[in-house]
Formats: structure tokens, sequence, C-alpha cells
């Protein structure tokens, strides 16, 4: 009896066996990959009132498609792959499509553009090319050795640390903790400010210097956009091709850090909002004396980012011709001290500061400069 109930139990399993199909996956087409191209400079950045067309690129698909274009303030649904589309008022943009087939979505594209005003007139000075003594045997051994650099090639440098009202005609927005359209911007990111560098760039019609991926960043030294100076570009434009702590003389007590027995400099008075006469506050830009080439703020208001990568050690002796510093590291170098520094920090030579290149700090800004073409 057993044996013929097993076999009645074999015959079911193989009846329903052959009758039952193993589940089968429902082919489905891959997410179409969409890249939003415009006829804005740099694809980014663009000025309102103006018409500018976006198109969709993307891999060919089978049957009519149909374009839905998000504009954050309008919607424009196309069968064709490109539209034009006018933005009425400055702002960031995020600029979507979604493809359609069928009425089924099939792969959607994103953009952020930056639609700004005019660009801002930076007040430029010419810094030629030379050569300097760098470094200083007066304080800290991170200074040394002195020896002879050589700047290759004539420059210009921004007059002033950017400020305020420059950033936000570039970048539309305003970080600084301290506000003020003629203070220098700061709580921005090393980051920032070379993302900063390219907008400009791109809306004065030059070639940025920078290509970002991610936090990767390199320099194309031969374009004529703006870029940061570097560390060595950043000393021989502050000595302005003198040899002493500051461009207009010596400190009487180079090792002064703010303490209560510290005395007001007579030479950094004339020259740089530090501790000693900030009231611990950025001043407007341009209210001291410049140096010789036309520079102010070079010393004390705000630390300056430059280009170099900090290693934390002295300067590399055989690096004299255009150094650009370590090729990599965690923070890149201050400069030039701050309306919070004492003395010993608001000489031409003195770096002992350095910060990451993604956070960003209420004393920190930055200027820029360009070959001379």
């Amino acid at each position: 009896m057993f044996k013929l109930w097993w076999w009645y139990i074999v015959a079911i399993a193989g009846f329903v066996g052959c009758h039952t199909a193993p589940t089968q996956p429902v082919p489905t087409d891959e997410p179409l990959a969409i890249r939003i191209v415009t006829t804005m400079p740099g694809n980014t950045e663009g000025l309102p009132t103006v018409a500018y067309t976006f198109r969709a690129e993307h891999p060919q698909r089978d049957g009519i498609l149909e374009y839905l274009w998000d504009f954050d303030t309008a919607q424009v649904r196309t069968t064709a792959s490109s539209v034009e589309y006018t933005f009425a008022h400055v702002g960031w943009y995020g600029v979507t499509v979604t493809v359609y087939r069928n009425h089924i979505a099939i792969g959607r594209g994103w953009l952020l553009v930056n639609i700004r005003g005019e660009p801002p007139q930076i007040r430029t000075v010419a810094i030629p090319a030379g050569s300097f003594l760098r470094g200083s045997t007066r304080v800290d051994f991170r200074e040394q050795p002195v020896v002879v650099v050589r700047i290759s090639t004539p420059l210009l440098m921004s007059a002033h640390e950017i400020t305020q009202a420059e950033w936000e005609q570039v970048m539309g927005t305003g970080p600084a903790y301290y506000r003020g359209a003629n203070l220098p911007v700061t709580d921005i990111t090393w980051m920032d400010a070379v993302d900063f560098c390219n907008r400009l760039s791109i809306r004065l019609g030059l070639t940025p210097c920078y290509r970002i991926a991610g936090d990767a960043v390199e320099c194309n030294w031969n374009a004529n956009g703006y870029r940061l100076p570097t560390e060595a570009e950043w000393e021989y434009a502050a000595r302005a091709a003198t040899t002493t702590d500051t461009y207009a003389g010596n400190i009487a007590q180079p090792f002064a850090e703010c303490t209560e027995t510290d005395t007001l400099d007579p030479v950094l008075d004339r020259i740089a909002w530090y501790c000693k006469n900030s009231s611990m506050l950025p001043h407007p830009v341009g209210l001291k004396e410049p140096n010789q080439w036309g520079l102010y703020d070079m010393l004390g208001n705000v630390a300056e980012f430059v280009w170099d990568w900090s290693s934390g050690a002295q300067y590399s002796p055989g690096d004299t011709l255009d150094p650009r510093g370590p090729a990599q590291g965690m923070q890149r170098i201050l400069r030039g001290g701050s309306f919070l520094d004492g003395a010993r920090y608001c000489r031409a030579a003195a770096r002992p500061f350095s910060a990451p290149p993604t956070r960003g700090k209420f004393y920190v800004g930055f200027r820029i400069v360009r070959l001379v073409h």
C-alpha cells in the first residue's frame, strides 16, 4: 500500500513539473543615460533675459520619445530633444529633463545652472616677472632655507582680497559671517575659491585654469583664466622688491603673538589690520597703505588661500623656478595673517597656517591672479 501511494506522489509531482514553467525575468531596458548640453558659456553660466538652447544627449532608442523639461519655474514638453528657454531672474536653477517612451519614463538628466548679471570688474595690478629672496631666518624654521626664487611669467593680481560684493555677483551667495559689501569674503572653502575662479573666467570669456573632479583639482598653468596664486607668487607680490619683514620695513617685535605685553607696531599699523588695531574684526578692503606694486591688505585683514599643499616642512631648497609646492597633501597653505593674528604672522615670509580644502573659516579669504596675455 505504501508503494502505491509513493507512485501516486511521484506521478503528481511529475505532472505539475511538466505543466509549470520556471519564472522568467521580464526584459527591461537599461536606464537611459542623459547629459544636458546648453549654449551657456561653460555649460552652466548664463545671463537673465537671454534665450539659451538646452539639448538632451543620450544613446539612440527605438520609438517616439517625449521630453519633459523642468526649469524650476516652468515646464516644457516636446518631442524634440532640444528646447529654448529664457530665465527671467538671477539665481541658481536646477534644470531637469525626463525622457518618456510610451508614457513610461526611461531616463532623467539634471544640470545646475548659475544665472547672474554682468560679472564684476575686478581691479588688478601688474606683477612683473622677476626674482626675490624667499623666506626669512628671523622667526620660523619653516621659512627656510632662504634662497633666490624666480617667477618667470608676469601676472595680473587682484589689487585687494575678493570682496563679498564681487563674490555675490559671480556665485549668488553670501557666506561671510561678518557682513559688508566691501569686506573680504570669508567662510568659503579652498574648493569654493577655485570654483569662483573658473566661473569668473567663463563669464569673462577666458579659459578656466582648473579641472575639478570631485575633490581633485588640476591646474592648467598656461590657461589665461583666473586662479589662486602659488605660495611663491604670493610672497613675491607681497614683498614687491623688498627684503624686510613687510613691504614697509621690519617689525619691532617679530615674535609678537598678540599678548597683553605686545605693543602696537607702527609699521604694521600703516599697512595691516591685525590684532592690535582691528578690534578683532575684518575691515573693508583698501583702507591701509598699499605696497609698491599697488596691492592692498597683503598682510592682515584676512588670511589668504594659495594653491600649494602644506607638507608641514621647510622649503625644498632646489625648487626655485616657479615653485608650486608638494604634489599632494591634506591641507592648503594660508598666507598673510589676519585681523586675529599678532605681528609674528603678519610678515611677508610667515607661513604657519594651513587649512583643509573643504572647510571654510571666518578669517580666511583669497585673491586671484591670471597670466598677462
